[in-house]
């Protein structure tokens, strides 16, 4: 840097503009900037270990021009070079080192890696320090989770066993329970209690477990190619019903740099199986019969198998607070691909539904920095599922719901939509003709976006004003017919291009966030702005918002959202 100059000169014909003139000057005595080619590449992969007896020395091992130097040869040397971008004879490059040391990083087996340069002799060497973490570890968490109702206290455990065999694996095997508050699917306005276990194992590999030679290997490693086995089994228990679900993955991942991530599913299967609750089965049936909804076959017996491939676009440090950032996922999704090649035995022995259908969903956020006291961050979510099966149904976990504390907050728990069809009309004889949100509106076609001001007012508390919009659909239209207490007018549910703008809901609110740096605790009180669901020309019911019993059945109650972190 001692070689490179400004002059600035402010008497450019301009106003208020310089002319800039950057000057990089040669060595004294010297016309051109050496450049420093490596004459070797020493890689200690035990540094900061003691030898096992005093006279003991390091072993050395050469492999793609690397020399591997260590008391007891633990890693293979093979993957180890594949993460290693420093070649002789190659010049020296100050990205290759960083990266080299990243991804070396990234193989969670090494504590810390450093990388320096000995240049004394005339040689030019470079040097790679790799402390080794412990092989074993055992974590412990507590905590709350929220996800749909009101934060649930979790316990979680995790054992980690570090190069399993010897090739820089990582086996990992844990355990988690915990319970939540959650929307009662058969009820209104209540919240019960939801309990989820859950057990899982699983191993990585750091490299494509695939029959590929080893030059094109050597090229995948500087894209931190990884290769993960996973499965796991979990156990609900909600008040509606009992529901387990085995499941097993196989998964590649692999990074274009350090913002840009992919993963590719090639299978994933689960086992569902659900004992519902006779109140909650009745409701189904009755929502088959009465209303044309099929979510009844989403709690069959069942198996699902499916690829899925992702990609997560996050090059400025999504959520950072110094800088604007923004974060792009996208996923698609095929279930049921290879059922017409190969059907699993247990299929038929144990009855089991099967699912074929297309699932694509798209996420786009960014946070934009005013100045230190204020972000504005707005969302774009959208999704698509189609089924293709004899049945035309989708898996339950596959569907698409809005509403609750990170979708449109002025709506319950997965209760908004579906399109402009309205709930059905409470029973309650001190609610007539109000709406009774009873249960959720899976959908097969979502939109929805936010909009929020965040504004620090004092120390760690913030507030928040926000619109959210949007809704779900179907593909074919499930609009009540035969039901009694129906609304008296008519609404679709069939997403259309022509109509669905119209049907977009929108909610409107203020908050307040606890950033204790660890930790955000949200509060949001969503309000009901325009509702798709009512009649034509009573859809704008800001004006009628209460804020007294924000779970009752009164028309348009103020909703209020715990959340743990910013909604998006």
């Amino acid at each position: 840097r001692q070689y490179i100059h400004f002059d600035i000169d402010t008497s450019y014909k301009s106003k208020h503009k310089i002319a800039l003139q950057v000057d990089i000057r040669n060595p004294a005595k010297r016309d051109f900037h050496k450049v420093f080619s490596i004459d070797s590449v020493i890689f200690t992969t035990d540094a900061g270990t003691n030898p096992s007896s005093p006279n003991e020395t390091r072993k050395s091992k050469v492999v793609n021009d690397i020399t591997f130097q260590y008391f007891k040869h633990e890693y293979s040397t093979k993957i180890l070079s594949q993460r290693v971008f420093l070649s002789t004879h190659g010049s020296y490059s100050r990205a290759k080192t960083f990266n080299t040391q990243r991804q070396l990083v990234n193989l969670d087996v090494f504590k810390f890696v450093n990388i320096n340069y000995d240049t004394t002799g005339g040689k030019f060497i470079a040097n790679i320090f790799a402390s080794p973490l412990d092989r074993f570890s055992w974590s412990n968490e507590a905590g709350l989770t929220v996800s749909q109702g009101f934060p649930g206290p979790y316990l979680s455990t995790n054992l980690k066993k570090r190069n399993l065999f010897g090739g820089l694996e990582v086996f990992e095997i844990g355990g988690r329970f915990g319970f939540e508050g959650v929307a009662s699917a058969t009820s209104t306005g209540n919240f019960y209690k939801s309990t989820e276990a859950s057990a899982n194992a699983s191993i990585t590999f750091p490299q494509f477990l695939l029959p590929l030679k080893s030059a094109v290997a050597m090229g995948f490693g500087k894209f931190n190619p990884r290769t993960k086995l996973v499965t796991s089994y979990t156990y609900t228990d909600r008040p509606e019903y009992n529901r387990n679900i085995t499941n097993f993955s196989h998964t590649y991942s692999w990074e274009n740099s350090n913002r840009t991530n992919f993963s590719f599913t090639l299978a994933n299967l689960n086992i569902i199986r659900s004992k519902l609750d006779p109140a909650f089965d009745s409701l189904l049936l009755d929502l088959q019969q009465n209303q044309g909804n099929n979510l009844i076959n989403s709690f069959k017996p069942s198996f699902v198998s499916s690829m899925i491939f992702a990609l997560t676009w996050n090059p400025k440090n999504y959520g950072n607070t110094q800088k604007s950032s923004y974060y792009i996922r996208v996923q698609a999704e095929s279930g049921g691909t290879f059922y017409g090649l190969y059907t699993p035995k247990i299929i038929t022995k144990e009855d089991l539904q099967l699912y074929r259908y297309i699932r694509l969903n798209a996420d786009l956020r960014r946070n934009e920095i005013l100045n230190r006291h204020t972000v504005i961050a707005y969302r774009i979510n959208m999704g698509v599922g189609y089924s293709y099966s004899a049945d035309k149904i989708l898996p339950y976990e596959k569907y698409f719901f809005a509403g609750g504390s990170n979708s449109i907050r002025a709506w319950r728990p997965r209760r908004l939509g579906l399109g402009s069809a309205p709930p059905t009309l409470s029973t309650n004889p001190e609610a007539d003709g109000l709406f009774d949100y009873k249960y959720e509106r899976p959908g097969e076609i979502l939109i929805e976006g936010s909009l929020e001001l965040r504004k620090k007012i004092f120390g760690f508390v913030s507030g928040a004003v926000f619109v959210d919009a949007g809704n779900v659909w179907t593909f074919k239209d499930v609009t009540p017919t035969n039901d009694p207490n129906a609304a008296p007018w008519t609404g679709t549910t069939k997403f259309e291009f022509k109509k669905f703008g119209s049907q977009i809901a929108v909610g409107t609110g203020f908050g307040l966030r606890f950033d204790f740096s660890f930790l955000v605790l949200r509060f949001d009180a969503g309000i009901k702005a325009f509702d798709p669901g009512r009649e034509a020309g009573d859809r704008f019911v800001l004006n009628n918002f209460k804020f007294f019993k924000p779970f009752g059945t009164e028309r348009e109650p103020v909703i209020f959202n715990i959340g743990i972190g910013y909604p998006f």
